[in-house]
């Protein structure tokens, strides 16, 4: 079998005190820095991953109202377009309807002074036709 002797249990215990004092100097200081470091990695990570996630919604929300803000204003401008034509329509016919009434006016006025010309020239030609008569018997 194995023979222990006592440089073997020395080594064991020197490499046992090798690790004890490496663990408490180096591994467990080294351990500590990288699940620090790794701590705020992660936290980084989170609050990065937070920040994307209000910044799409953020982004969603305002294409939304983009959207709302468009259709809307397109409704508005129906709205209006309709409106100025109905406008246009109504002061158009009550263009029309003044025109008519003053042709109207005009066609009655034109009459009563052709009717007034005639009368006068009826009047005058009888004068003519007398002055004439009397010439002619004279």
């Amino acid at each position: 079998m194995i023979d222990i002797d006592a440089s073997f249990i020395a080594i064991f215990i020197i490499v046992w005190i090798m690790v004890f004092v490496l663990s408490r100097l180096f591994f467990n200081p080294l351990r500590k820095i990288m699940e620090e470091r790794e701590a705020k990695v992660k936290g980084r990570q989170e609050a990065f991953q937070e920040s994307t996630e209000v910044y799409e919604k953020t982004v969603c929300e305002i294409e939304e109202r983009l959207k709302s803000a468009r259709i809307l204003s397109e409704q508005t401008k129906d709205n209006l377009k309709h409106e100025a034509l109905k406008k246009r329509e109504r002061m158009l016919g009550e263009i029309s309807t003044e025109y008519r009434s003053q042709v109207e006016k005009a066609q009655e006025k034109l009459e009563k002074q052709t009717t007034s010309l005639r009368r006068e020239l009826g009047a005058e030609a009888m004068l003519l036709a007398e002055r004439i008569e009397e010439r002619l018997l004279e």
